[in-house]
């Protein structure tokens, strides 16, 4: 692993920065005793980057690629983390939406990952919001910006930063009409559990509520596939 350097502070984040690194999340789970609340690590490189259920996440030298470490347990990161990213992207006149629970889409292609991961020693420790936004398109993975437009990372992290504390000061109900309003998936038909269900709605939970002519039913946490339109 390179040298991490410390860079910055951007708002109230203090930002540190590696070459290349095997994963941000994995190393704040095995160092956040070491760095204070509000850390950020930026990779130019990720060797062995993770999304959910383990699965890689390729990264090029050009994409963002970064992990908040947050000492402070709050229920919301999952929907204020994809949400930061839209609102931030809005700015560019990019107007993405978030595919359950927190994947951010463009073009109907994935354009960021995002893995939340909490660590627990008896009692809380810490939080771990790991970020990866593609600036190179992947073949059959996804977009990059790079397609629309020329963006630095670094001002595209500060705009993030800043809706992510903006966020944090809202009230419940505000912040889940507006994942609703950038939802990918209300409206759309998906398979789960090989049925064909549609989308109804996402409660204040932010479990997915799906309905098809038998059942209406609340998926917590798992994977659902879109159904593809036919050609």
């Amino acid at each position: 692993m390179d040298e991490i350097k410390y860079q910055k502070d951007i708002l109230n984040y203090h930002i540190y920065e590696v070459k290349s690194i095997d994963s941000t999340n994995t190393f704040f789970k095995e160092n956040y005793d070491k760095y204070p609340s509000n850390s950020i690590l930026i990779a130019k490189t990720q060797t062995n980057g993770r999304g959910r259920y383990d699965r890689v996440w390729q990264s090029f030298d050009k994409d963002l690629c970064f992990s908040i470490l947050i000492k402070d347990k709050k229920l919301n990161y999952e929907v204020i983390s994809p949400l930061s990213i839209v609102l931030a992207l809005n700015d560019y006149n990019i107007f993405t939406f978030i595919k359950w629970p927190n994947d951010i889409y463009l073009n109907d292609l994935k354009l960021s990952g995002i893995l939340i991961e909490d660590i627990y020693l008896n009692e809380f420790k810490a939080s771990i919001i790991g970020i990866g936004i593609n600036q190179l398109s992947k073949i059959d993975l996804g977009i990059g910006l790079n397609e629309i437009k020329n963006i630095d990372n670094m001002d595209l992290l500060s705009k993030i930063l800043y809706y992510f504390n903006l966020l944090l000061e809202k009230d419940f109900k505000y912040i889940n009409e507006l994942y609703i309003k950038y939802s990918y998936v209300i409206g759309k038909d998906v398979y789960y559990n090989n049925k064909l269900y549609k989308v109804i709605n996402i409660d204040n939970n932010n479990h997915l509520v799906l309905k098809n002519e038998e059942e209406v039913i609340t998926v917590i946490s798992d994977e659902i596939n879109i159904k593809k339109a036919m050609a």
